[in-house]
Order: structure tokens, then sequence, then C-alpha cells
């Protein structure tokens, strides 16, 4: 499982994207962010640091006085490029605890080979997400899409893990709240990517760490919608994340975003994702079918994020759902 785009990169601006060609292969040429160990607008770097070791996956590390936790574990494909950059965050220290934003291929594919480096891991997820992982379909969707994701990047991928690993330790509702030590970790369930994502805030930081409900901010800067399972759902979660009183916020698959950025993203979002639905009903109204609605859609959206954050498996999957979703909410 190694590719030229899997390394640990020097220390250099926090959480900016560097772009790496694969040794004259292309298209493989992905944005991978760096570790960061300075401060930023004082902000403890230190403490929160970006293990995003691929541009499709996910995973960021916050270190408290007592337990370490890891905001997603991210892909199969690069596990060992993440745990990597986990071992090297915490320097002999054990990673006790995954805590994940919800159950996706690209958000937790990576966790037999956490459990296989750190037997006494422990997964929280909250209880929809538990039952996820338990189910026989999320499991193989899972292995499916890593080797997808492999054979799209030209990379081998290693099969030989057990499904067993998907499970959750423990369970987590909203509102409640983990010790670190010295640091808060509270849930949030903000559904609308899915059913069972869940933001988390750390009132000592005043740092927001999104779900995907609340979209992905894109290199141009603009937000591109998530919303999957329900628009609503998306629009109410965005809200709910804007009302936290963060200051600083950290999306998925980017890690921490600038001040000037994490200001106007909610307004962003809840922009994108009203324009997303409007073209989905502003299509059907014209009669097209369901073909030349996905069709319409992949044209706006499809590029630009196929170029940096997902398979194309994935993407249309995933943009059925959410004009499925779109015309079921219209209708009621």
């Amino acid at each position: 499982m190694n590719c030229c785009t899997h390394r640990i990169l020097p220390d250099t601006a926090a959480n900016q994207p560097i772009t790496i060609s694969c040794d004259g292969k292309p298209p493989c040429v992905i944005i991978i962010y760096a570790v960061a160990s300075r401060s930023k607008g004082g902000f403890p770097l230190k403490r929160y640091i970006n293990c995003v070791a691929h541009g499709l996956s996910d995973g960021n590390l916050l270190i408290g006085e007592e337990r370490a936790v890891l905001f997603d574990c991210g892909m199969a494909i690069c596990a060992n490029e993440t745990i990597q950059l986990v071992k090297n965050a915490l320097a002999g220290r054990p990673l006790d605890t995954i805590i994940i934003t919800h159950a996706h291929y690209d958000h937790v594919g990576a966790l037999p080979f956490f459990r296989r480096e750190w037997p006494d891991l422990r997964l929280v997820a909250s209880e929809t997400g538990g039952a996820l992982l338990a189910k026989d379909t999320p499991r193989r969707v899972f292995r499916e899409f890593g080797v997808i994701s492999a054979n799209h990047l030209g990379i081998e991928f290693d099969e030989e893990y057990s499904d067993d690993a998907f499970y959750a330790d423990s369970i987590i509702k909203d509102g409640d709240r983990l010790d670190l030590g010295g640091l808060t970790v509270e849930g949030l369930e903000t559904p609308g990517h899915t059913r069972d994502c869940y933001s988390y805030f750390v009132p000592e930081l005043a740092l927001l760490i999104a779900s995907e409900s609340s979209g992905v901010l894109m290199p141009d800067g603009e937000a591109f919608p998530c919303y999957v399972t329900s628009y609503h759902d998306t629009m109410n979660s965005i809200e709910k994340c804007r009302r936290t009183g963060y200051m600083f916020l950290s999306l998925p698959h980017r890690g921490l975003v600038s001040e000037e950025d994490g200001k106007v993203y909610f307004e962003k979002a809840l922009v994108a994702n009203a324009d997303c639905r409007e073209l989905i009903l502003g299509m059907s109204k014209k009669g097209l079918g369901e073909e030349a609605v996905l069709e319409a859609y992949f044209d706006k959206y499809g590029q630009a994020l196929l170029s940096n954050y997902q398979i194309k498996e994935a993407f249309i999957a995933n943009a059925k759902a959410t004009i499925a979703c779109t015309l079921r909410e219209n209708s009621r």
C-alpha cells in the first residue's frame, strides 16, 4: 500500500493543500495536508492536529491531558500513512479513542488497521452509526469502495482484514460530553448527509468539528452541498452548528480552516444546499426523468468533487440519494 502521494510531510503552513504528482502517472494528483505544530491566530495546533493522509480521506487528532482522540480514521487505502501521522503526533502516547462523524468508507474504512495497531482502542459512534457498523451491507461497501479507490489511484490495497473490526465500543448521544483531561468533547447530532452524522464541540478551545452535513470546503473557497438523506435535516444541522459559538472550525476532508473561512462558511453552506435543491426541483418541474436530472447534477457538481475528494462510484450513489430525498421531501 505504497504510493508517492502517501508520505509524511515536514512542518509547513497549517492545513495548506500540497499537490504532488504520482511519479508521472496521472491522474493520481491529490491534495494532502501537512501536520502543523505552530500556532495560528492563537489556536494551539499542538492539541488539534490534522492527520489527513489523502485528499479522499479524513482524520484529525485532539490531544487531552489524559486521552487522545482521533475524529474519523479515514480510508483503508491510506491507513498506514494515517497511523504514522497519528503516531508522530502522539510521540509515544497511545491512541485511546476514535470518534466517528458518520459511518462512511472514507471516514471509518481504516478502522481494522487502527485496531491492529492499538488493540485497546475504543470507537465511539452515534447509536445509528453503531448499528450500521455491525451490519453486513455497510461492511461490504467499505471493502468494495476501498478496492475501487485503490484501483482508481493505481495502488495496492491490503484486503487482509476482518470485517468484525467494525463495531462501536461506546455510544454517544446529543449533548453527551467526553472528558479528555483539560478538554471536553460535546456530541451534537447533525443529520442530513447521513442519519448518523454527529459534529463535536470543544468548549475549552471554542473548536467546532463539523460533520459532512455541513458540506465540504472546496479549494476555490466555496461550500459543496452534501445532503444525502434529508435537505431539511441538513439545513437545521447547519444552523445548529452555527449557533455553537465556535471561534475555530474544522471541516470534513480539510481540517482546521482559516478564521476568515470559518466566519462565512455556514452562510455559504446554506446557500449551496438551497441552490442544489432548486436545481433538482427545477429539472423535475421541466419533466426530466431521473437519468436526465442525474446528468444535470453531475454536470454542475461532479467535476469539482471528483478531482479532489471522491471516487465516481461514491459520487453517483450519493447523487442518486440526494435527488431522491429532494423529490420525496418536496412531495410531502
